[in-house]
């Protein structure tokens, strides 16, 4: 299951994803499994008060097409990182160290570390840079390295969706006061594209405490994307917004047509190569 992605916007090749993730253990994974709080609704009372959602159509379209793009920045970071990795580029790394993939300003971060008592110790760097990867030795934000790595680890500890039918994967995204683990599809085979079963798991930006668990997903499906035409259309099944999953299919879909189109019951959204952004009409 590999889907291949144009030079042009960066080679992307996604084959068994999910076990390219370095499952974390020791003193970092005994605080992972010491929190107690069961997978359920959002204890609202603990939930960040800034948080501010949107209440028209583009705004919840562009929380979670955000949502997408980040989650398409870190598998790609992964990706690159692991192939930089296997390659040698960067030398000789110990097994015993972990790997996530942090965005440090305008770019992502591949982060190598090694555990301690209070968290991760950052031993390596690898930066994507104008169109490439380059070892750094830059400052980073540990905090966020660390609340990605406990985010990821919880996420790993998860039952994922699809009961072993399909491949998933825990993306950690960090928002401006919270922490984010979405449970996304493996991209494969641009004939046989899974979307759906998107499930999510809120967690404090130390990646600390778990918030909230998400109790149902979207239905698992499976689609192909026409290679050779100038337009492709995902037709969600959600009355007004795409799933993440499906943005994020949508936005891959880009690297093999010039034009993808996601269509939900009440509205179709447009995105170019060329365009900035999406556009939208009522249907």
């Amino acid at each position: 299951m590999t889907l291949r992605f144009s030079a042009r916007r960066g080679t992307l090749s996604l084959a068994m994803a999910g076990a390219l993730l370095v499952t974390l253990t020791g003193p970092l994974a005994a605080q992972g499994t010491a929190m107690k709080r069961p997978p359920g609704a959002p204890d609202l009372s603990k939930l960040p008060k800034t948080l501010k959602v949107p209440v028209t159509f583009e705004g919840l379209f562009d929380e979670r097409d955000a949502r997408a793009l980040g989650a398409l920045g870190y598998l790609r970071c992964l990706q690159g990182t692991v192939t930089a990795l296997r390659s040698g580029a960067l030398g000789a790394v110990p097994r015993d160290w972990s790997i996530t993939c942090i965005e440090q300003g305008r770019e992502w971060r591949g982060v190598f570390g090694q555990l301690t008592d209070v968290g991760i110790d950052v031993r390596l760097q690898y930066a994507f840079r104008d169109g490439r990867g380059i070892r750094t030795t830059d400052r980073i934000d540990t905090a966020r390295v660390n609340g990605t790595a406990r985010a990821l680890l919880r996420g790993l500890s998860a039952p994922l969706p699809g009961t072993g039918t399909h491949e998933f994967t825990p993306v950690p995204l960090p928002q401006s006061t919270f922490l984010e683990v979405w449970f996304l599809p493996v991209p494969g085979d641009p004939k046989r594209v899974v979307v759906g079963g998107d499930s999510l798991i809120q967690m404090t930006s130390d990646g600390m405490r778990e918030l909230g668990h998400s109790r149902s997903t979207p239905p698992i499906r499976t689609m192909s994307v026409a290679l050779n035409a100038a337009s492709w259309t995902l037709e969600s099944l959600e009355e007004r917004i795409p799933t993440v999953s499906e943005l994020l299919v949508a936005r891959m879909a880009l690297d093999l047509v010039p034009e993808v189109r996601v269509r939900s019951r009440q509205y179709e959204s447009v995105l170019t190569r060329a365009g900035p952004s999406w556009t939208h009409r009522r249907r």
